[in-house]
């Protein structure tokens, strides 16, 4: 085995202990993100139904023209937050498990890599060792030595190509999750804001065009 080719498989075994790393705390990132909204969003609720009491309250002391376009525009600001809610609800439900649980898929993969390569460089080091054994040409040790030699450069490649697999379905199953998640975001987000569009237009074409 060269030197060359030795530099080049270390090389990429970091370069696959870094992609783990990173998708690791990308999807940590997102769940923590989604926590982080759901935390701004009570807020934001909360600030909403306060303009909507104001609304109400001063709707009662209007007379009963104003006051009926004022319930009904109250109405939809209160939907379109309950909408808001329900939208919040289903992205924590459907989006941040997916997330979370590339943690542990992470630290499996993690585990798994570690103990191909650990095995792998233990037959990297036998294959170096009978590089080096010197015998006669044509003699019973060297066909040996060679057979020996074989044998373990092929547990290398065996080695190295189970290492290559579990990368690549590792890769793959990350690109899924990743679609996954991105669009059912992004589906859940669109059917909330077209509802919030219909109750807008609902309070617009009720109240504020007059």
């Amino acid at each position: 085995m060269s030197k060359r080719n030795s530099f080049k498989e270390e090389s990429l075994l970091k370069q696959y202990g870094v992609m783990i790393t990173s998708t690791d705390l990308m999807f940590q990132k997102i769940g923590d993100s989604l926590s982080a909204s759901a935390t701004a969003a009570a807020t934001a609720r909360d600030k909403a139904d306060s303009f909507n009491i104001c609304l109400s309250e001063y709707a009662n002391k209007e007379n009963n023209a104003i006051r009926g376009e004022l319930v009904d525009y109250c109405e939809c600001l209160k939907a379109v937050e309950d909408k808001k809610q329900s939208t919040l609800d289903s992205v924590i439900e459907k989006v941040k498990p997916a997330c979370d649980r590339w943690k542990a898929i992470c630290t499996e993969v993690q585990t798994s890599l570690k103990t191909l390569c650990t095995t792998r460089d233990k037959e990297v080091k036998a294959v170096r060792a009978l590089e080096k054994t010197k015998c006669k040409e044509g003699s019973k040790k060297a066909e040996q030595v060679a057979a020996d030699l074989a044998a373990k450069q092929s547990e290398v490649a065996t080695k190295n190509a189970e290492i290559l697999a579990l990368m690549q379905q590792f890769h793959t199953q990350k690109l899924n999750d990743y679609k996954s998640v991105l669009s059912t975001y992004a589906q859940i987000q669109m059917l909330y804001h077209s509802r919030a569009l219909e109750f807008y237009t609902r309070a617009f074409s009720g109240y504020i065009r007059h």
